[in-house]
């Protein structure tokens, strides 16, 4: 496409997160502007090495830190109708397109329909689920897979991890390399740890975890002093996805199924006994509800200690 000077007016990436839709924009960005005859990036032109410091006249980003309210659309729209300043094109990104509300829509849509001469538009989305027909109907899709098991076996082949970490890395990120990366950042560190908290949680009585409830959230507060109640929800959002695998995985082995974390395969298989199939489909659900809760500004720490109160 860039070589062929055959740029669409409006893409739009999309694909669950951790994919590298972001990662792709930004090579596909700095190698339409770049300087040199090649159609990838040198990262060596005057550029390249503005887009690097963030002050190249003619690229435009929204959503990146900021919602992407109609005012911020409508500054937007305003900022990237004005004429060029570097070159001969204009770039805009939109990020977290799947957020935007009807009335954002529909003041990009006319953008859309009519884009400013010179200009390319670069949507990106984890969902095109909630996106409006009329906005799909005018970009050109660009759909993000997530790899096969065998291409994450093969990557993962550059990382000195054990077989069964392997396992456990490609189970929790659905073939995603950037769910991967994050989880790998601290050698799974934070991971084991956080999975040892669970594991203690739901080995011991009420009043352990009772305890151990009323010690995490004491620590959260100092920790974050001038967090919102919905906030400090959110920071054990985490605890839930993972109490939620601990707790399907001792369901796979009741049903004689692979479980997802292999690494802790021997305590997933000695908690197996303490569990029947239906409590374990009901604490499953019990999760589920208790994630709903975190969204209404509940608090968190109530939450917590009913959940464990009513864990079959």
């Amino acid at each position: 496409t860039i070589s062929q000077d055959k740029l669409a007016n409006t893409y739009l990436f999309y694909g669950p997160a951790g994919l590298g839709k972001k990662t792709v924009t930004d090579y596909f960005v700095r190698s339409i502007f770049c300087l040199s005859d090649k159609s990838n990036h040198c990262d060596k032109c005057d550029y390249c090495q503005m887009i690097n410091r963030g002050t190249f006249l003619d690229l435009y980003k929204v959503g990146d830190r900021e919602v992407l309210s109609v005012d911020n659309i409508r500054e937007f729209l305003h900022k990237i109708s004005m004429s060029n300043l570097s070159g001969h094109r204009k770039i805009a990104i939109i990020y977290g397109t799947e957020t935007i509300n009807l009335f954002s829509a529909n003041a990009l849509l006319k953008t859309l329909e009519e884009p400013p001469a010179n200009t390319t538009i670069i949507m990106i989305a984890d969902s095109i689920a909630n996106l409006p027909s009329t906005v799909i109907s005018r970009a050109q899709l660009v759909k993000f897979k997530s790899l096969v098991k065998e291409d994450m076996k093969a990557w993962l082949e550059n990382y000195k991890f054990s077989n069964e970490e392997k396992e456990t890395i490609i189970n929790l990120s659905f073939g995603r390399p950037g769910v991967a990366l994050r989880l790998m950042a601290d050698d799974l560190e934070q991971f084991k740890k956080s999975s040892s908290f669970i594991l203690k949680m739901m080995a011991g009585g009420t009043f352990y975890y009772m305890q151990a409830i009323d010690k995490w959230f004491e620590i959260l507060k100092k920790e974050y002093p001038g967090y919102k109640l919905y906030e400090l929800g959110n920071l054990t959002r985490e605890y839930l996805d993972l109490f939620e695998v601990f707790l399907r995985d001792i369901l796979w082995v009741k049903l004689d199924r692979p479980i997802v974390n292999e690494i802790y395969n021997k305590e997933i298989n000695a908690l197996s006994q303490k569990f029947n199939q239906q409590s374990l489909i009901n604490n499953l659900l019990l999760i589920n509800k208790a994630k709903q809760k975190l969204n209404y500004n509940i608090s968190p720490q109530l939450m917590w200690e009913n959940l464990f109160l009513s864990i079959e």
